[in-house]
């Protein structure tokens, strides 16, 4: 869990960077997309670094791969949102697409009574 973590902090601090490069956040509403944008950098990094042990096993699943590479683009738009100061909560809602999707993975695999959420 010590990986993980270490990856989750080192996107939390470039995200904090980024973010910080253009400035404090004055008001309230960047000030909550900040906030966002480190927990959702914390979240993607860790998950990322989490899964890549499980690779070789579910490395033939389509649904893997879309998981893995829906992460990637979520830390993507974290960190460019980040780097243009961007407000919009739109962005960030955006960001969350792995979330929504593995929970819906999730739902597929409770009705078709499987133990293993990357079913195809």
């Amino acid at each position: 869990m010590i990986v993980p973590s270490l990856f989750g902090a080192l996107a939390v601090t470039t995200t904090a960077l980024l973010r910080l490069l253009k400035g404090k956040p004055k008001d309230s509403e960047e000030l909550e997309a900040f906030a966002l944008a480190l927990v959702l950098a914390f979240i993607d990094a860790f998950m990322l670094a989490y899964i890549v042990p499980f690779y070789p096993g579910f490395a033939s699943k389509l649904t893997f791969h879309v998981f893995v590479y829906t992460l990637l683009a979520s830390l993507t738009a974290v960190l460019y949102a980040s780097y243009r100061a961007l407000t919009d909560l739109k962005v960030y809602v955006v960001a969350m697409t792995p979330w929504f999707y593995i929970l819906l993975l999730i739902l597929f695999s409770r009705i078709l009574r499987s133990i293993v959420i990357f079913i195809w």
